[in-house]
């Protein structure tokens, strides 16, 4: 009778035509979801590529050599533009008269060498 009645609920072989269909969609969106991995893939390295080309340009090699020398030249020119100022025998102009830093009120200082 429990035979007989399991029978009558559960078909073994719609089960298992279920469980097969099941299976092929399963394979099916695992072979969907490798080939968009793969597109995927395919579409980065392509990104990856044309970054690459384009950074490795002539043009662009040439555009940052000039820049580095011309930011090379200006530092040089900086540079010795602050020794000169700064070198010994360069006599500066002091402001006369001064003032006092604090209140604002104007001091009568001799200035050496004057």
């Amino acid at each position: 009778a429990d035979k007989a009645a399991l029978d009558s609920k559960v078909n073994c072989s719609q089960c298992e035509e279920n469980m097969k269909e099941l299976d092929e969609r399963m394979q099916e969106l695992q072979s969907q979801i490798s080939g968009q991995e793969q597109h995927w893939n395919n579409t980065q390295q392509q990104f990856s590529d044309a970054i690459e080309d384009k950074l490795d340009r002539l043009e662009l090699k040439t555009f940052r050599k000039n820049r580095e020398d011309s930011w090379n030249r200006n530092m040089e020119e900086l540079e010795d533009r602050l020794l000169r100022e700064n070198a010994a025998g360069i006599k500066k102009q002091l402001p006369v008269p001064f003032s006092c830093l604090s209140c604002d009120r104007m001091l009568s200082v001799q200035v050496p060498g004057q």
